[in-house]
């Protein structure tokens, strides 16, 4: 969102990263989220102007914070300076860089209250741990699903052996236990590994390498 005079900041440009359809998400949806906003000199790039909460800010979104920039993102004679690029025939040009942690898919938010999860994020890996107590190694799977844009971890509970002269009122030890995470952009799906100890199966999925060295590739004759 662009306040080209300012929002209740006079001469300044006001830029802001909004939720969009906030209305349409489910109660008590969040989601944390860093994030840079720029804005582009189309004459020389050396220039360009990019907010610090790119630096040094994490924001996290939810319904009540729906928004987050800043009032006073670069004052109007900056924009305007014709010996810049800010605005060019008219167009001044906005980009936003943002990363996310692994998002919980909407159809699997009633799962939670049934199987404990945490996602911590480390400076060179994600960690998933995912409680599931009382299951052998051999009933858990750990897949990449959904043409690897999904992590699915699920095990299958033994049937309880049934005793003679003995009804079951209710039973929950059986059946099929999952969680589905969406793979984020950053993860290597070429670099997992997955333990189970105590009840909780832990995977980790390294991250890509951020800046990567530049590659020569060689041209031969065809």
């Amino acid at each position: 969102m662009i306040y080209p005079k300012g929002n209740n900041a006079p001469d300044q440009l006001s830029l802001y990263l909004v939720v969009a359809d906030k209305e349409r998400l489910p109660n008590g949806w969040s989601r944390d989220l860093k994030y840079s906003l720029s804005v582009i000199d189309q004459l020389n790039n050396m220039s360009t102007v990019k907010s610090s909460l790119s630096l040094c800010f994490k924001h996290k979104f939810d319904a009540k914070v729906w928004y987050g920039g800043l009032s006073d993102f670069m004052t109007l004679a900056e924009l305007h300076d014709p010996v810049r690029g800010y605005i060019v025939n008219d167009t001044c040009v906005v980009e936003v860089e943002f990363t996310a942690p692994p998002a919980v898919p909407k159809n699997q938010v009633a799962s939670l209250m049934s199987i404990r999860t945490d996602v911590k994020e480390y400076p060179t890996a994600y960690a998933f741990f995912v409680e599931m107590p009382g299951l052998k190694l051999s009933d858990i799977k750990v897949q990449l699903v959904d043409n690897h844009k999904a992590l699915l971890v699920s095990g299958d509970q033994e049937k309880v052996e049934e005793e003679k002269g003995v009804e079951y009122v209710s039973t929950e030890r059986i059946g099929n236990l999952s969680r589905k995470f969406v793979i984020s952009e950053d993860m290597n799906t070429d670099e997992i590994s997955a333990t189970y100890k105590d009840g909780v199966v832990t995977v980790t999925i390294d991250k890509l390498e951020a800046n990567k060295s530049p590659k020569t590739i060689e041209v031969k004759l065809a």
